[in-house]
């Protein structure tokens, strides 16, 4: 095992720690709770595996919906994400979805930011169709997508700030 595949299997432990222990816990006034464990997903690097990309989804989300008890929602979300991140990637840097870690550096804030929001707000609106699991409930459906979407992006492009990104 290279020192790259380490670091990664690293932050991927502690991410998935910090989202059961803390994340999963975390219930803000009975609605929001941050998916913090998409931080995994958006700073895969794209030189990596794609197959391992889809496996280590599929065993992080369900890991957490062990934990969570939440009846496999969490893997579909973390798997769709993980198919379509490629094709989000494309659309949101366009001839720099090719770079290592183009969503960290080296490319316009209005990619990034797109980038990042359209990952948490297509993971959170899957995971809560398949929680709620009916028609009746698209205005809920709506309102805990949009709410833990925002939430989720701010945690997240709050982390990628202090830990990820290069000081100058």
């Amino acid at each position: 095992m290279n020192q790259e595949n380490l670091k990664l299997l690293s932050s991927v432990l502690i991410i998935t720690i910090f989202q059961i222990g803390i994340f999963n816990n975390m219930n803000l006034f009975n609605l929001i709770n941050p998916s913090f464990y998409l931080l995994i997903f958006i700073l895969y690097r794209t030189t990596f595996d794609r197959t391992l990309f889809i496996l280590l989804g599929f065993f992080v989300g369900l890991l957490i919906d062990l934990t969570a008890q939440t009846y496999g929602c969490h893997t579909i979300a973390a798997i769709t994400i993980c198919f379509s991140r490629e094709l989000l990637e494309k659309y949101s840097f366009g001839v720099n979805a090719n770079l290592p870690k183009p969503m960290i550096s080296g490319t316009i804030l209005t990619n990034r930011l797109f980038f990042f929001f359209s990952i948490v707000f297509i993971h959170q609106l899957i995971y809560f169709s398949l929680v709620f699991f009916s028609f009746s409930f698209i205005s809920t459906i709506i309102f805990y997508t949009l709410l833990n979407s925002i939430v989720t992006f701010i945690v997240i492009w709050v982390t990628t700030k202090i830990f990820f990104e290069k000081k100058r």
